[in-house]
């Protein structure tokens, strides 16, 4: 065996050569370092060295942001990391709850952001998105909802044939709880912002007749919002079929899919979509969409606009589009543009409203 990598948090594996190997260590609260391990180098044990620190790969800023910097620096240094979980007999999700030094009346807005997916994972890692939600003061809530990995097989598999449920409760479950245990949250200045999946489960969020006063706003970032319709237009129609149908319960073929599909299947991808919702949805939405993503065509958020603008009484809802953009957004200046959308719209509807 050998011994943890220093400081905790995430370990990602770069390289192995004979007895050593190259990780890159992080935190929520700490950049990326990166570290070398020599195996049994000595009777103690292994023997670590630092290679690189981020924040030394970097040109110095400029006197205009060099305090920016520091602010950052300074709330990260002060953020609390909490691990909050749900009791077994309700399915045991979990999440990481990130929250950074209050000020003014003490009340920090916040924002769940349920990771992509559904089978991948929130570990306590360093994101940028997160660290600029933290230093603007808002805390990040980032849940481990069913089907999640790491944490079991049956865990992991117990989402199959079951999204738009099991992973829209336990967020809100997780979401619940985080406004129980922490009374520094403040409960009417909440938010979410999810891609892929998140933002598949946003979009349900949003819209849930039990769950969308938890949310003041939300942002989507090439979210699914309709199964049927995305199946045939997806480079991964297999994921549809998957995520619906009770496993077993159809024989799909080597390739699991199945075409045509049957009025069963188109019924059952229905009513697990999020736009079967979207009339309740009262909170104001920012879509982000990839012009070119062949994963979540671009038309499944342009659906979900249009639904939600067709409404009686439709709150405000802003789409910007990225051409030539897929999945990821992740051309430099287009994600760069895209994550200060995001920021910039969660700091203005989550700010706290005037007295009337």
């Amino acid at each position: 065996g050998w011994a943890a990598a220093p400081g905790g948090g995430s370990v990602d594996l770069m390289t192995v050569t004979g007895d050593s190997m190259i990780v890159q260590c992080s935190r929520t609260t700490t950049p990326a370092q990166v570290w070398a391990c020599r195996i049994g180098a000595s009777q103690d044990g292994d023997r670590w060295s630092q290679l690189a620190d981020s924040a030394t790969l970097r040109s110095p800023p400029s006197a205009s942001l060099a305090p920016v910097r520091e602010h950052v620096r300074e709330v990260l240094a002060k953020t609390t990391l909490v691990t909050l979980t749900l009791p077994e007999a309700d399915g045991g999700a979990s999440a990481l709850l990130a929250v950074p030094p209050a000020t003014g009346d003490g009340k920090l807005p916040w924002v769940l952001r349920p990771h992509g997916g559904p089978h991948s994972a929130t570990v306590d890692e360093f994101n940028a998105q997160t660290a600029l939600l933290l230093s603007a003061g808002i805390a990040v809530l980032q849940p481990n909802y069913r089907g999640s990995l790491s944490f079991g097989k049956d865990f992991g598999e117990s989402l199959l044939g079951k999204v738009g449920s099991l992973d829209v409760d336990d967020c809100a479950a997780l979401t619940r709880m985080a406004l129980a245990q922490h009374p520094t949250l403040d409960a009417a200045r909440g938010s979410v912002y999810g891609g892929s999946h998140g933002g598949f489960l946003t979009a349900w969020l949003l819209g849930h007749p039990s769950h969308s006063s938890l949310f003041r706003c939300g942002v989507l970032w090439n979210p699914v919002t309709n199964l049927p319709s995305m199946v045939t237009a997806t480079d991964i129609p297999e994921w549809c079929f998957a995520e619906c149908l009770p496993p077993g319960s159809t024989d799909l073929g080597p390739h699991g899919v199945r075409w045509p599909l049957s009025q069963e299947m188109l019924a059952a991808m229905y009513a697990k979509s999020p736009i079967t919702v979207v009339a309740n949805v009262r909170a104001p939405a920012l879509m982000l969409l990839g012009a070119g993503d062949l994963r979540v065509p671009h038309a499944q958020g342009r659906e979900w606009v249009a639904a939600l603008q067709s409404q009686p009484s439709p709150p405000e809802v802003v789409a910007l589009e990225y051409p030539g953009e897929g999945h990821a957004i992740a051309g430099a200046e287009q994600q760069a543009h895209a994550v200060q959308a995001a920021v910039a719209w969660l700091v203005e509807h989550t700010a706290p409203q005037a007295e009337s």
